[in-house]
Parts: structure tokens; C-alpha cells; sequence
């Protein structure tokens, strides 16, 4: 009977060890399968965050496109100014040199009615030669 125990022994002995070796494979099976469920949820998480991301990226994207045109439209804008304060900058010039011009004219006109001479109202006013003949041959109290 020893020989039957034995025998016995072992067959109980080797189906308890592959009892607990498939017990410890599904117990490692199912860590597994609860690790790749926990994986797969903070993918997910990880993809919904990428997601809000892009679509913020996309947001800001529209806005930068946006503010770019607003710039353009601006840099237009403030390229017509310059166009218009240059132009009325001209004008503001060439009245001010007219109001001059009118007065140096006055001046030369005052001092040939008062009897100047043409070298003196050139000295005086700056004007050309003939500039000052003229305005005394017109307005000089009398001819020399």
C-alpha cells in the first residue's frame, strides 16, 4: 500500500501544483487585463487633452489669421495717412511759402514806392534783378 500512497501523493501533489499554476496564470491574466483597462482609460484621458489642444491650437490659429488681417487693414490705413499728412504738408508748405513770397513782394513794392532802388530791393528782399525792375518800373514814385 505504500506504493499506492505514494503514487496517490503524487498525482494530488502534481494536480495542486497545476492547480496553482493555473490559478497564478489567471491571477497574472487578470492583473494584465486590469493594467491594459488602466492604459487604455489615461489614453483616453491623454487623447481628449490632445483633442482640447488642437481644437484650442485651431482657435488661436483663427485668431492670430484674424488679427493679421486687422493688422493689414491697419498698416493700410496708416500708410493712407502718411499719404494724406505728406500731401497736406506740401500745401502747408506751399502756402507758406506764398504768404512769404507775398510778403517779400509787399516789402519790395513798399520800398519802390518809397523811392528805392532796384540794388536796394534786392539787397533788402532777396529777390532777382529783374523781379526788382519790374516792381519799380510798376511802382516806383518815379522813373530815374
Amino acid at each position: 500500500m505504500d506504493l499506492q500512497v505514494l503514487i496517490l501523493d503524487y498525482i494530488l501533489t502534481e494536480r495542486a501544483g497545476m492547480i496553482l499554476l493555473l490559478v497564478a496564470t489567471i491571477f497574472f491574466v487578470l492583473q494584465q487585463n486590469k493594467t491594459l483597462t488602466a492604459i487604455e482609460n489615461e489614453l483616453l484621458h491623454v487623447k481628449s487633452k490632445i483633442n482640447k489642444l488642437v481644437n484650442r491650437t485651431d482657435d488661436t490659429t483663427s485668431d492670430i489669421s484674424s488679427l493679421s488681417s486687422r493688422i493689414s487693414n491697419l498698416s493700410g490705413a496708416v500708410s493712407e495717412a502718411n499719404t494724406v499728412a505728406e500731401g497736406t504738408k506740401k500745401e502747408l508748405s506751399m502756402l507758406a511759402e506764398g504768404i512769404s513770397n507775398e510778403s517779400i513782394f509787399n516789402e519790395a513794392i513798399d520800398l519802390a514806392r518809397k523811392g528805392s532802388s532796384v540794388e536796394d530791393i534786392v539787397k533788402q528782399t532777396k529777390l532777382s534783378k529783374d523781379q526788382a525792375e519790374t516792381i519799380v518800373r510798376f511802382h516806383g514814385s518815379a522813373m530815374k
